[in-house]
């Protein structure tokens, strides 16, 4: 990738650069270097992202995303090298997992960054909507894009320069917000705008990041290695698998401390025991707290990653990213296709299309860290020269919020003290909560669909009544009445043992035990093409890919529907006992 004129003034030391204070309106239609604004698409802590348009000759033309700092920012020289340092740094990646840097410019008085045009959505917004609309991400589909990721990553951390020296870049805020999903069925890694060579430390004072996905190291402000971004990208994968946020309801003091004290993460086990085990080990070691039990590298965690996915006989290809993403935001899709028409058209884009399309910082037009929902940078500037007097008395307050937070996160440390640990509530999920446990083990299917295994936590469950039954090999099945309401419920069932077969007096009846096949079961992964709804008899088992469904073992005939595509039809697979069946069907 070529960063285009990289004037010299903006290769310049930032402190020694002075925009002007006061900056020109940007409006659409406004020519801005090359390219010709079409819509705002966004406006946060320290930018404003516009969609344009760079046209060409002979009807050529391009749609990017330009981004400008924020006025009121540009005569802060960190804020500024903070700004430049993103174009700076990725502007040598060009790489199908990272977002591609195309110009550093200025104009008007403003610095600007043109960038690449992502049709999709970001991954916080994926995660956000798969639980809101209860249909969780396949894990296939979570454990291939993080892989992918991870591709982008090293990718990142071994780039040399033009004399062929490696750059060291360490990303430093992997997260759901800085990792774009594309409508076409990739992932794209985006903003280096707090990233470092592996050279630098971490200035004294700053902590710059999202705490939540942060290494123990980089809490601690030590210098960093690629080991850090594998640490928060494992963070990322622990949510996608569980379907919970790793600190929940945690205070930012409580996060920190417990990485400060490098104290053990949670195993995906514990909130999902569904969760392989295979695959449980594999993120724990990524999210190891000490850094040299972690993969040694991004590359590292990939080969695992896809390594078993090939063993556990799943896939997940570009088709099956794209075929969930567009089920499952279908408004999201067409809104996108209207605006994109628009633009190609040269026809004004409807303002409130744009940013309903940017809100939440989850758009792929915007970038997700200057969104208005930004997590704020911790950054502690009480050791550094008081500036000249300025009106930012909230971001004085923010500051001041910081540097008690982590005082007492300093003061505990050194003084060897405990801190209560990070509470595992989550965050994201409405306070609804069920638990089912039963003896024996039982698999549990909720208003006739399939949910998991005992002990097993429901949640995102619509207030109401809901209808559990209960399976257990040589058990009768109980089918009991739930009312769900707001907070906590716990249940434990019993199930009883099937009667044994009636004896007649004088008559000596022989019962033939009947084969353990009988009730064993297996495990299906059911991959259709086009995508489909899958039932089992009356039970909906969800939508494909499907991964790791429980089904009697034998022939078992399944309905596939599919309204869209006009499919309706039965298939038959044989589950083989303790095994995993993989299928991969065309179907119509």
């Amino acid at each position: 990738m070529i960063l285009h004129q990289l004037t010299p003034r903006l290769l310049q030391n930032p402190r020694s650069v002075s925009p002007a204070p006061t900056l020109s309106p940007w409006n659409p239609g406004l020519k801005v270097g090359r390219y010709v604004l079409l819509a705002p698409l966004a406006t946060g802590g320290m930018a404003e992202l516009w969609l344009a348009r760079q046209p060409g000759v002979r009807g050529f033309e391009k749609l990017v995303v330009v981004k400008r700092m924020i006025g009121a920012l540009q005569d802060d020289p960190d804020n500024v090298e903070m700004f430049l340092s993103e174009a700076r740094l990725a502007a040598g990646l060009s790489h199908r997992h990272v977002v591609q840097i195309y110009e550093l410019g200025e104009e008007l008085g403003s610095f600007y960054i043109a960038m690449e045009f992502i049709e999709g959505e970001s991954l916080a917004r994926v995660f956000k909507a798969s639980r809101q609309l209860e249909k969780p991400i396949p894990v296939a589909i979570a454990v291939q894009l993080v892989a992918w990721a991870a591709e982008g990553l090293h990718y990142a951390h071994t780039a040399t320069d033009e004399t062929g020296q490696p750059r060291g870049i360490i990303h430093r805020d992997v997260s759901p917000q800085n990792l774009l999903v594309t409508s076409d069925g990739s992932i794209k890694l985006v903003d280096f705008g707090i990233a470092k060579v592996a050279s630098e430390e971490t200035s004294s004072g700053k902590l710059k990041g999202k705490i939540t996905y942060m290494p123990p190291e980089q809490a601690r402000a030590e210098q960093l290695d690629p080991r850090a971004d594998v640490f928060s990208l494992g963070v990322v994968l622990f949510e996608l698998v569980t379907g919970t946020r790793l600190f929940g309801k945690a205070t930012e003091i409580d996060i920190l401390n417990h990485l400060i004290q490098e104290k053990p993460m949670p195993r995906c086990t514990d909130r999902q025991p569904a969760v392989p085990s295979a695959l449980d080990a594999i993120i724990a070691k990524a999210m190891a707290p000490a850094r040299d039990q972690r993969f040694a590298s991004a590359r590292e965690f990939q080969t695992a990653l896809e390594n078993w996915l090939s063993a556990s006989g799943l896939r997940a290809s570009s088709a099956d990213v794209a075929d969930y993403l567009n089920h499952l935001l279908p408004e999201r899709h067409a809104e996108r296709r209207a605006m994109l028409e628009a633009a190609r058209k040269g026809e004004a884009v409807p303002v409130a299309l744009a940013e309903k399309l940017a809100d939440s910082g989850s758009g792929s037009l915007s970038d997700p860290r200057f969104s208005a929902t930004k997590q704020a940078d911790l950054s502690v500037t009480s050791a550094l020269p008081p500036k000249a007097p300025r009106s930012r008395a909230p971001m004085l307050l923010a500051a001041a919020l910081a540097v008690v937070v982590l005082g007492v996160v300093a003061f505990v440390y050194s003084r060897g003290g405990e801190v209560t640990p990070p509470a595992v509530v989550d965050a994201g999920v409405p306070e609804r909560v069920v638990v089912v446990d039963c003896v024996p083990k039982a698999s549990v299917s909720v208003d006739g669909s399939l949910a998991g295994v005992t002990p097993l936590t429901l949640t995102n469950l619509a207030p109401g009544e809901h209808e559990l039954t209960l399976n257990a090999p040589g058990c009768v099945e109980l089918k009991q009445k739930l009312t769900v309401t707001e907070g906590r419920l716990e249940r434990a069932f019993t199930l009883e043992k099937t009667p044994a077969a009636p004896e007649d007096a004088g008559v000596v009846v022989a019962v033939v035990p009947k084969p353990t096949v009988a009730h064993a079961t297996g495990k299906l992964n059911l991959r259709t093409t086009p995508w489909t709804t899958v039932y089992f008899g009356k039970k909906k088992l969800g939508d494909t890919p499907l991964v790791g469904v429980t089904l009697p073992a034998g022939p078992q005939v399944l309905r596939v529907e599919n309204a869209e595509a006009g499919v309706k039809s039965s298939i038959e697979v044989t589950i083989k006992a303790g095994q995993t069946v993989s299928e991969n069907l065309a179907v119509k």
